[in-house]
């Protein structure tokens, strides 16, 4: 038996579907989390790092050298505590570093 076709959806709505289900997982925009993780961490930092991704509430963030992710593992404690400030309780429980390309 063939399905009853349905009417087709304006891609506009499909579209704001799409965004509203990426912004859901990845709690909140993405312009939010990058200033909170640049105003969280030294300003020298910022040039050597890159929020990658969120999931489980951690955020991964992409470093550019291991000397860099030792310097912010050591300061993880408080930027960890800077960014819920400014995001709020429950966006980011956790923060891994991984090297990787900045650009």
């Amino acid at each position: 038996m063939r399905k009853k076709c349905k009417r087709p959806e304006d891609i506009e709505d499909i579209v704001k579907q799409v965004l509203k289900k990426l912004d859901t997982k990845t709690h909140g925009r993405r312009e939010e989390v990058v200033e909170a993780w640049q105003g969280a961490i030294e300003p020298r930092a910022v040039s050597h790092t890159k929020p990658a991704a969120i999931k489980k509430n951690v955020l991964t963030v992409e470093v550019d050298s291991s000397t860099w992710i030792y310097f912010l593992s050591m300061k993880k404690k408080g930027i960890l505590e800077s960014m819920k400030k400014t995001l709020g309780k429950g966006k980011i429980e956790d923060i891994r570093f991984r090297i990787g390309e900045i650009s």
